[in-house]
């Protein structure tokens, strides 16, 4: 299938990646910035622009990898309308294509990306939407091209995990670098905590979150968690977040502090 990138951040380096080693034939990579375009191109061996209005209009499927903000305008400046359009979003809906495009719809990948990180992309799981038979044809076929794990779901649904994948991976990226403050104080390593790290995320996908729950506050503990509020009273607001997580696994847990 022959295919424009629009972007080349994150996203649009490893997706256009995985659909290179599927064979489709990427044509062009769009971005505002002609290096960065410039950059991405080389990598996929194709043409870069960086003028909406010299976007090609001979592929067959339009991919929007850029921020969620900028979907809106992009759409409302983009001139190729009967070719099947998507974006790679989790948390806009569908219907920010109007009707101004026939076929549209959504490839959510449901994954962090970072360019200097290798993803094994036939694991991440694809979340897709189509507005009609075409769409969802076009999208269906190379979401399944470059992944095991395609799930149709609709806008509001996708939401929903968008939600609940900042909780997971956003909020518990940034404990991580609460956790790394506090060990760098006294120059103890980081990598120190890898192996908990590691089977803290193991052992909550085996069984249930709920079910691999451990420490003070789980077991009610109160005069552990009132040792460490002290040892973080230099430190108001990761006090209080401290503070706020304790009482909130003691209270799904059944216990009181």
């Amino acid at each position: 299938m022959k295919i424009v990138l629009i972007g080349a951040g994150n996203v649009a380096t490893h997706l256009g990646m995985a659909l290179k080693k599927a064979k489709h034939d990427i044509i062009q990579v769009y971005s505002r910035s002609a290096t960065s375009a410039k950059t991405l191109s080389r990598i996929l061996k194709c043409q870069p622009c960086a003028d909406i209005k010299s976007i090609l209009p001979s592929a067959d499927l339009y991919i929007i990898a850029i921020s969620d903000h900028a979907i809106k305008g992009f759409t409302r400046s983009f001139g190729i309308k009967n070719k099947v359009i998507v974006h790679t979003s989790g948390s806009v809906a569908m219907n920010v294509f109007g009707k101004k495009f026939s076929s549209h719809g959504v490839i959510y990948p449901l994954q962090t990306f970072s360019k200097e990180r290798k993803i094994i992309f036939n694991e991440v799981p694809l979340l897709i939407e189509g507005n009609n038979a075409k769409s969802i044809s076009a999208i269906t076929s190379v979401a399944e091209s470059i992944s095991g794990f395609v799930f149709p779901m609709s806008s509001a649904d996708r939401k929903i995990v968008h939600l609940a994948a900042v909780i997971a991976n956003n909020f518990t990226n940034h404990l991580f670098v609460l956790a790394e403050r506090i060990l760098k104080k006294k120059n103890l390593p980081f990598p120190l905590l890898g192996p908990l790290i590691h089977e803290t995320v193991i052992k909550a996908i085996k069984l249930t979150p709920g079910d691999a729950q451990t420490g003070p506050a789980k077991r009610g503990d109160s005069e552990i968690i009132e040792a460490h509020l002290k040892m973080l009273k230099g430190d108001p607001a990761l006090e209080k977040i401290y503070k706020l997580l304790s009482e909130n696994i003691a209270r799904e847990s059944g216990m009181k502090l």
